[in-house]
Formats: C-alpha cells, structure tokens, sequence
C-alpha cells in the first residue's frame, strides 16, 4: 500500500471548506489525510467579515494554520480564487509543500491584482455589482445559472451556500517575491467542458510552462462540486 498522503484543499470565491466536501470525502476513503480551510470572512466563517480582510489576511492565517498543526510535505490544492492563496503559500513556506494543484485558477504574478488579470469586460460587469455588507465591501455572489453546474439540484444546493467575498481581495495586488510555483513541483488542472471566460487564455499559458503538468479534465469552473470523481482521480494521480 502507498503512503498516506495529506491534502490541503483552499476554497473558490463566494465559497467555504464545504466545496470541497466531496472531494476531501473520496480522499479519505482512499486512506489519505484529507481536510479543506475555510477564508475567514467567507462561507463557514462569514460571520467573520470585516474591512481589513484580503490576500494578506488570508495568506497569513493559512500559514498560521499549517505551521500549528506542524503540516509538512502537503499537497496543497487551490480552486479558482484559493489557488491565489495557495501559490502565495509556497512562495513563502516552500518547505512544507510537496506538491503544489491549481484547479481552473489563475498563474499569480508579483504586482498584479486578479482584477489586473481577468478580462476587462468582467472586471467592470463585476464592479457594477460591489456593494457593502458589515462595513466591508464586497463581491456578490452570482445567480445560481452561471455556476456551471448541470444538475439543477446540486447547482440550487451550491447557491444557497454561497457568501459575500471582499473586494479587497480582487483589487489589491500581491506580492511574490519568486516565480509561482517557488519551484515546487505543480499541477495545473484545466476545467475544460466549458470553459470558464474568466481563465480565458490561461489554459493555453499554462501549457508554455514546462515545469507544471497540465491535466485537462471533461468538467466545468465548478468541478470540485459537479465532478468530485475526476478531480479526486487527479489528486491522487499526483506524482511522488
């Protein structure tokens, strides 16, 4: 039998530890250590919002996180907006992080905010929709359509999860102080079946980057959630 592996799963925007409960489900049942870290301010912790939070904020309370619970040579897994987070926490705490997933995110780079990489016409469609909760300005989430989620059921059961997320986090840019990655080993998984326009162009960046495995998947933005089968096929495919 392989040795146990343990898989560190950072949510989407909008979203909590909760997306990832299918994923994390068929991890353990495989025999691995297997958990997923809520934002604070977001899905299970959204009682916690407030107008200091940011990439920063988050940053440092994943690493508060792996550094008590002592969590080393981790397969660190970001969808969508989580992978930000987790590209920035190999940029700084490389030695725990034996294999870096980005599943249908974006490639950070120093100095660019999300809303400095996305296409124009969603940065403005989404700042159209800002709005203040809990004296925090934030992103609201979208209707339960644009989820990209075929099955009605799980696409309703997936929206009425959803939470508010700061707008801090698209506008304020990062700071990456090596090349994503941080020359950790990376994976990058494409959702290819549609593709989400707010990656547009990012699938075929990826695949000029001989240092990171390229997996494209049969599955929409929302994956972890419509697909948890395929994504769990890949995580454990993960090399050694």
């Amino acid at each position: 039998m392989t040795k146990p592996r343990t898989y560190v799963c950072l949510p989407g925007a909008w979203m909590g530890a909760w997306s990832f409960q299918f994923v994390v489900e068929r991890l353990r049942a495989a025999g691995h250590d297997a958990r997923a870290l809520p934002f604070r301010g977001v899905g299970e912790r959204a009682a916690e919002l407030s107008p200091e939070l940011d990439n920063d904020v988050f940053l440092a309370d994943t690493i508060a996180t792996l550094e008590k619970e002592d969590l080393r040579d981790i397969v660190l897994v970001g969808h969508s907006f989580g992978s930000l987070i987790a590209t920035l926490v190999t940029d700084r705490i490389p030695e725990r992080i034996g294999h870096l997933v980005i599943i249908d995110g974006g490639i950070a780079t120093d100095g660019q905010s999300i809303f400095g990489r996305i296409p124009p016409e969603i940065v403005a469609k989404r700042k159209k929709l800002m709005k203040v909760v809990n004296d925090t300005e934030v992103l609201p989430f979208a209707p339960v359509g644009s989820l990209i989620i075929d099955d009605p059921v799980l696409a309703a059961w997936t929206h009425r999860h959803l939470t508010p997320h700061p707008v801090a986090c698209y506008t304020k840019p990062i700071t990456l102080h090596n090349p994503a990655g941080n020359g950790r080993p990376m994976t990058y998984v494409a959702c290819t079946r549609p593709r989400y326009p707010v990656s547009a162009g990012m699938h075929e960046k990826v695949q000029t980057m001989p240092h990171v495995r390229y997996r494209p998947i049969e599955a929409g933005h929302n994956c972890i959630i419509s697909a948890p089968d395929l994504v769990t096929a890949e995580l454990l495919a993960i090399p050694r």
